[in-house]
């Protein structure tokens, strides 16, 4: 999202949603369980996960 005047003017969406999806997962699952192994993107501008298996245990 860059840094300073640079800043991406939608990065504080991403992060609001972010926020209220974790907010709601956290409502409806007493568990977020990691079922497999995470796949890294490579790339020189992003770093997270291409994938990430996980299974969601209801309360």
């Amino acid at each position: 999202f860059g840094f300073g005047i640079h800043r991406c003017v939608g990065n504080r969406l991403a992060e609001l949603q972010l926020q209220i999806i974790w907010e709601e997962i956290v409502k409806r699952f007493k568990k977020v369980e990691v079922t497999g192994e995470a796949e890294r993107t490579f790339s020189n501008l992003i770093h997270g996960f291409t994938t990430m298996p996980v299974r969601l245990h209801p309360h």
